[in-house]
C-alpha cells in the first residue's frame, strides 16, 4: 500500500484523499495502482458522499471524449460519490485505452526484464562517485497540471459564492432602507381624517368671525 496515501487515510484528511483519486485514473487508468488504497480509504467516514446528479453520465460510448472525461473530474471534486467513481474507471477504459495498453506494455516489459537478470553478489569494496550537482529542473506532470486546474476552478467557484452573497445582502440592506424611509415618510405625513378635521375647525373658526363682525358692523 501507498504510504503516503495510507497516512493521509490514518490522519483523516479528507481533501488530500479527494485530490489523490481525482486524479488517481489519469495516472493510472488501469487502477492497478490504487484499488487496495481505494478500498483502504472507502471506509473512513466522511470521503464518499451520496451520488447527486451534476453531469448526466453517457451511455453512448462514443460520446466519452476529453470534454465529458473533464466535466466528470470536475463532478467528482464538488460530489465524491462511488457511483461517479465507478462509471469514471469504465469510461478510462475507453477515453485512455491508448494509455493502458501502453502501461500494460511496460508492467509486462519490466517483469520479463527482472525474471532474467541473474542476482548479483555485492562487491567488499567499491568506490562511491560523489552525487552529481547538475540541477534540473522539475517538470510538471500532466497529472499535477490537471490538478492546478482543478484547484483553480474550485477557487473560481468559491469567490463566484462569494460575490453572490455579497450581492444578496446588498440587496437585502437596500430593500430594509426603503423600508424605513416609507415608515418615516408615514409617520410624519398627516393622515385624511386628520387632514379633514383640521379643514372643519378652520370653517367653524371663519364662520364665528363672520358672527362677530355682522354684529359689530350694526
Amino acid at each position: 500500500m501507498d504510504i503516503r496515501i495510507k497516512n493521509y487515510a490514518d490522519a483523516r484528511d479528507l481533501k488530500e484523499l479527494k485530490y489523490i483519486f481525482v486524479d488517481a485514473l489519469d495516472v493510472d487508468p488501469t487502477f492497478v495502482r490504487y484499488e487496495e488504497e481505494y478500498n483502504y480509504c472507502k471506509s473512513i467516514p466522511g470521503l464518499l458522499e451520496a451520488h447527486i446528479e451534476l453531469t448526466p453520465f453517457r451511455q453512448d460510448k462514443s460520446r466519452w471524449d476529453e470534454a465529458y472525461w473533464t466535466s466528470l473530474k470536475m463532478d467528482l471534486v464538488k460530489n465524491f460519490s462511488d457511483c461517479r467513481m465507478m462509471h469514471m474507471k469504465e469510461v478510462a477504459q475507453v477515453f485512455l485505452a491508448e494509455k493502458i495498453t501502453r502501461i500494460l506494455k511496460e508492467r509486462d516489459a519490466t517483469i520479463t526484464t527482472s525474471s532474467m537478470i541473474p542476482p548479483t553478489t555485492p562487491k567488499v569494496e567499491e568506490k562511491v562517485e560523489p552525487a552529481s550537482t547538475t540541477i534540473v529542473a522539475p517538470s510538471i506532470s500532466r497529472a499535477e497540471q490537471e490538478k492546478r486546474e482543478l484547484e483553480e476552478a474550485k477557487r473560481k467557484l468559491e469567490e463566484e459564492n462569494r460575490r453572490t452573497e455579497a450581492a444578496r445582502q446588498a440587496e437585502a440592506r437596500r430593500i430594509e432602507q426603503q423600508r424605513r424611509i416609507h415608515q418615516t415618510a408615514t409617520q410624519t405625513t398627516p393622515t385624511g381624517d386628520s387632514s379633514k378635521k383640521a379643514i372643519g375647525i378652520a370653517v367653524a373658526v371663519l364662520a364665528v368671525a363672520a358672527v362677530v363682525l355682522i354684529l359689530v358692523l350694526k
